[in-house]
């Protein structure tokens, strides 16, 4: 062959050249620092090796967090591999080495001997790799990814021959794909690229990740700046298009974040390694911005809510964020290493044993972890930084919404928020079409709401307000715009591994128990005397295979308000608790369909919810209070008088 080849253009067959003739047929940047030179046959394969060897020793640096450096994007397919591959060869040579560990003082000989881990049959391993299946380098990308991390990350640790040889395959191959990654990087919206198909992970690949590695790895070669540019610029691409303007990830990618956040931690990685940056400035704040809202949503011990494989991408979020250059103490990071307990953790902790509302500090607007997306249908309510805090994240990009709720760092529900409303005998078919019509995020409370609307039909609310200081939450269905006549639902809250619920022996009050946490449960639409008949229930139901916490209401009226209180605080868990419904006037007489209201007291805890069914019409009134909002929620003080939590208009 005697046309020179360069990144970008195509060529195929590069390996069969012998290595005189491949060194001579790539076309190389004037550099002074060109690791081959140019075409000098002085310049042997082993010759190379020990330049290789020497620029890995002097440009390993020292990692933040915790685990070996690695490409984490190749991690399943190292796991997957077949015995003859190079991802066979790269598995072997990851259990055998530390690539964390600091290369000792000395010359390049003693460094080499006393870095390495090798054993001898893993370069065997490479040596029949590279004399029998070289060829695969040029062929598949995820192959070639392989040859770079053993070339960039283990090349100080094998034979100056081998890592030659090592050098030569991963350069052909690169050259020969090098025209496929340019064509990747054509692609205009990453979001027609989440499908999860071989084809779509192989162009997301290609396009960022692959083309900055090599171009990076090949600075020497002609077309290599380039190659790196459009490896940086996908990069950056991939991340605008696939989160939202204030960094929360799209569906498609929140379903499958371990293998989204791997490309980037490992773009992360190598422009670390090669001491050049990866994010433009909008691409920067979009990171800072995903990687604050995820954290978020991390729970204790190290686990992400609302997405598959919460343990992976939690693992990969932290990983991500020490490539990023986040500072250990901040919010972040002290919510992704749950191991380390913060003085804020124990000062909240402490206090909240016992007067919260008046000890805790409350959080500056600035300093609250909860967010709520209208573009990816996510919301994640948080009391505070802490990794043992309590919260609820919720996903209602599809039916039925999944929710997960924690109790300071321990699990409650999780899973499917599962949803039945019958109108007149007949089960309604639920819609993918929930919404959010208000959220509101403050020093006091988180508070959501969804909407699901049926064409002609009835209006179906669900709420969750989380106190920040107080340890109580509420759950809420609501029915609204129903025909007049009898209407039933169901709801049920998936249980958390490990935990148990049980009657409280205090009518239908339940309790719910996960290791040391208490969780009371308050059904308030439900009398409380359990000798009063009703036609609702409350208890363990088997839910899709799934132990669930079910309650089941029915009215007569079309209109339906049916909260739930669950309330963990020490200071109330063996307090007396009653509750009631409230006579709600409208104009002087009864209104027993247009709104409903509800009181209850738990020790020192005293709650009013109310809930208009019908409109905002003036002059609805309970407890002496007027109503003029949809919803109101707030403290009955002990002079009678309403102090409001939350009012929603």
């Amino acid at each position: 062959m005697t046309t020179q080849v360069r990144f970008g253009l195509p060529v195929s067959g590069l390996l069969k050249d012998s290595s005189d003739d491949f060194l001579g047929t790539v076309l190389w940047r004037p550099s002074e620092t060109t690791t081959c030179g140019k075409s000098d046959a002085d310049f042997s394969l082993r010759t190379i090796g020990m330049c290789w060897k020497q620029q890995c020793l002097d440009r390993r640096p020292t990692f933040p967090g915790n685990g070996s450096v690695r490409f984490v994007t190749l991690d399943q397919s190292v796991a997957a591999a077949d015995m003859k591959s190079i991802l066979a060869v790269l598995g072997q040579v990851r259990h055998e080495t530390s690539p964390t560990r600091r290369p000792p003082k000395g010359n390049l000989k003693k460094q080499v001997k006393e870095a390495s881990h090798l054993s001898r049959e893993t370069t065997e391993l490479l040596r029949l790799w590279l004399a029998d299946r070289a060829c695969e380098a040029e062929e598949s990308p995820v192959a070639l990814l392989a040859c770079c991390e053993l070339l960039a990350l283990y090349g100080s640790q094998f034979p100056a021959e081998v890592v030659g040889g090592l050098w030569r395959a991963t350069l052909a191959g690169a050259l020969t794909q090098s025209e496929s990654f340019v064509e990747a990087a054509a692609t205009e919206d990453w979001q027609d690229r989440v499908s999860g198909d071989v084809e779509s992970r192989d162009t997301w690949l290609k396009a960022g990740l692959l083309s900055l590695t090599c171009g990076l790895l090949f600075d020497d070669v002609k077309g290599a700046p380039r190659l790196s540019r459009i490896g940086r610029a996908s990069l950056n691409f991939q991340l605008l298009h696939v989160t939202d303007s204030a960094g929360t990830p799209v569906g498609e990618v929140f379903d499958a974040l371990p293998e989204f956040l791997s490309l980037w931690s490992d773009g992360l990685l190598i422009s670390r390694l090669f001491e050049t940056t990866l994010w433009k400035s909008s691409a920067t704040k979009r990171f800072d911005k995903m990687l604050r809202r995820l954290a978020a949503a991390v729970r204790t011990p190290g686990i992400l809510t609302g997405t598959e494989n919460g343990e992976s991408a939690a693992s990969l979020l932290r990983m991500a964020a020490a490539h990023h250059g986040v500072s250990p103490g901040s919010d972040e990071m002290v919510c992704l290493e749950p191991s380390v307990t913060s003085s804020r953790s124990t000062r909240s902790a402490a206090s909240s044993k016992t007067t919260p509302s008046r000890k805790v500090k409350k959080l500056s607007k600035k300093a609250i972890p909860s967010w709520q997306s209208d573009d990816t249908d996510a919301a994640c309510l948080r009391t505070s930084w802490a990794p043992d805090a309590s919260m609820v994240t919720a996903r209602f990009n599809s039916e039925p919404v999944k929710l997960d709720f924690v109790v300071e760092g321990v699990p409650i529900f999780s899973g499917p928020w599962q949803l039945e409303l019958a109108e007149g005998g007949d089960i309604l078919e639920l819609e993918a079409a929930w919404e959010c019509i208000c959220w509101n995020s403050d020093s006091d409370v988180d508070y959501l709401e969804l909407q699901l609307e049926f064409e002609g039909g009835p209006i179906i609310h669900r709420y969750v307000l989380l106190s920040r200081v107080q340890q109580f939450a509420i759950i809420s269905d609501i029915i609204s715009n129903s025909t007049p006549g009898r209407v039933d639902l169901a709801t049920s809250l998936p249980l958390a591994h490990g935990v148990t619920l049980e009657s409280s022996g205090n009518g239908r009050e339940q309790i719910l128990k996960a290791g040391d946490k208490t969780v009371r449960v308050f059904p308030l639409a439900l009398p409380q005397d359990s000798g009063i008949g009703t036609a609702g229930h409350i208890g363990l139901n088997e839910v899709d295979d799934c132990s669930s916490l079910t309650l089941s209401h029915a009215s007569e009226s079309g209109t339906m308000f049916s909260p739930i209180v669950f309330d963990w605080a020490p200071e109330r868990r063996s307090a007396p608790a009653e509750w009631r419904q409230l006579t709600v006037t409208r104009a002087g007489e009864i209104d027993t369909s247009g709104a409903a209201s509800f009181r209850i007291q738990i020790g020192k805890l005293h709650l009013v919810l109310y809930r208009s069914l019908g409109g905002t019409e003036r002059y609805r009134t309970f407890l002496g209070y007027q109503a003029e909002s949809e919803t109101v929620i707030g403290h009955f003080t002990n002079s009678g008088e309403i102090r409001e939590i939350l009012i929603v208009e």
